[in-house]
């Protein structure tokens, strides 16, 4: 299953955690939950913790948003994402 283009990083995050949230994924969204979780996947584990975190603080929002920026050129590399 390929991936389709979303219009921006925070609909990709939305949609990857709406699917990992969902317990019953059809066999669809099983399989595209699995390839946006191998594309998040080639990030570093600490890029990875970063975009997972809940914490509110000044230095985990700095690093969530550093992954992020990470993740977005992965995505834009791919074509996973608009522009």
């Amino acid at each position: 299953m390929k991936i389709p283009t979303y219009s921006s990083l925070a609909a990709f995050i939305a949609h990857y955690h709406a699917l990992k949230m969902d317990s019953s994924r059809s066999l669809d969204d099983e399989k595209l939950f699995a390839e946006m979780s191998a594309v998040i996947a080639t990030l570093a584990p600490e890029v990875r913790i970063a975009l997972d975190s809940i914490e509110d603080s000044a230095s985990a929002r700095r690093r969530r948003e550093r992954a992020e920026v990470q993740l977005r050129r992965e995505l834009a590399v791919r074509g996973i994402i608009a522009g």
